[in-house]
């Protein structure tokens, strides 16, 4: 089963989330990726049509970080 949020990865994991935007509601699959993103990057994610991989660049792990996409 691919991941509910980016399409492109298999699910590995159920979540719970509740982002009316992106029409998320209760429970979904999803990836190792998306998982640990929160609901802003999700949105862009699904609305951008996004590889989740992008967000996890070690180089800009920091920025990432200071915009709150990654804990």
């Amino acid at each position: 089963m691919k991941c509910n949020i980016c399409r492109k990865h298999k699910a590995v994991i159920n979540d719970y989330r509740f982002i009316d935007s992106c029409g998320l509601q209760g429970k979904f699959a999803t990836c190792e990726w998306c998982r640990d993103l929160n609901d802003v990057a999700v949105s862009e994610i699904i609305r951008d049509e996004l590889d989740p991989k992008t967000f996890y660049s070690t180089e800009n792990e920091d920025d990432l970080k200071k915009e709150g996409y990654i804990s």
